[in-house]
């Protein structure tokens, strides 16, 4: 879907997949950050082909929906059209913020390395951004939504996730249990970094160790595929 900003005309380019079907929402501008109110996509009702006839095995009422084994709330409960529908140039570096008690800490530090930073109201939610949104870095924390790390949906998305998107994703998880910059133990978490809380406090530098290793090694990951004709 192609729009134009009706403050400053910038032309804004809305991939298809990622317009919500049947619904008015709202995005903020990339070049003046003015909020666009989008509707376009319902001014033609769809016209149907007719189908052949099939017969259907019956319909169980309230099934739940169980992709990637996961319960999740019903997606009304996110069609919130005030709710800003953010439009990034091609080239942003997206963090995803979940950890209430520490994110304005995670925000500042996070925007002075250059990321655009999001947070969610819930960890259902934050999957339901994750369906539309391609993160480069997701902070969890270990009790975020009240809900023990091993259960929460976005850490079993994550670490469910194939290899071939995972591995463009840097997770951080944080709590009271683990030891700040410990390998072995981010990666029996299936993670690239694990934080003591109480370790916040040298957060940069942290972070510039950990995405400095991080780089480094898919360099040379990546160097190997091209040696070896798989890129």
């Amino acid at each position: 879907m192609q729009i134009k900003c009706t403050e400053c005309e910038h032309g804004i380019n809305i991939p298809d997949e990622k317009v919500p079907q049947g619904r008015v929402f709202s995005i903020a501008c990339p070049g003046c950050r003015a909020k666009i109110r989008i509707d376009q996509h319902l001014s033609a009702e769809p016209v149907e082909e007719p189908k052949p006839f099939i017969e259907e095995e019956p319909e169980v009422e309230n099934e739940p929906d169980h992709s990637l084994g996961i319960v999740l709330s019903s997606e009304s409960e996110f069609d919130d059209e005030d709710e800003d529908f953010p439009i990034y140039d091609e080239n942003d570096k997206l963090a995803l913020i979940l950890d209430e008690a520490n994110k304005n800490l995670w925000m500042d530090v996070l925007e002075e390395t250059g990321f655009r930073v999001q947070f969610a109201r819930s960890p259902e939610h934050a999957v339901h951004k994750m369906k539309f949104t391609h993160y480069h870095f997701v902070i969890l924390s270990e009790n975020y939504g009240n809900v023990a790390l091993e259960k929460n949906p976005v850490y079993r998305v994550l670490v469910e996730m194939p290899m071939v998107t995972r591995r463009n994703i840097f997770f951080v998880i944080t709590g009271e249990r683990f030891k700040t910059l410990n390998n072995m133990q981010a990666f029996s978490y299936s993670v690239n970094l694990v934080i003591h809380e109480k370790d916040l406090d040298k957060l940069a530098r942290i972070l510039k160790k950990a995405i400095s290793e991080h780089e480094m090694f898919y360099k040379v990951f990546k160097e190997s595929l091209q040696a070896m004709g798989k890129v």
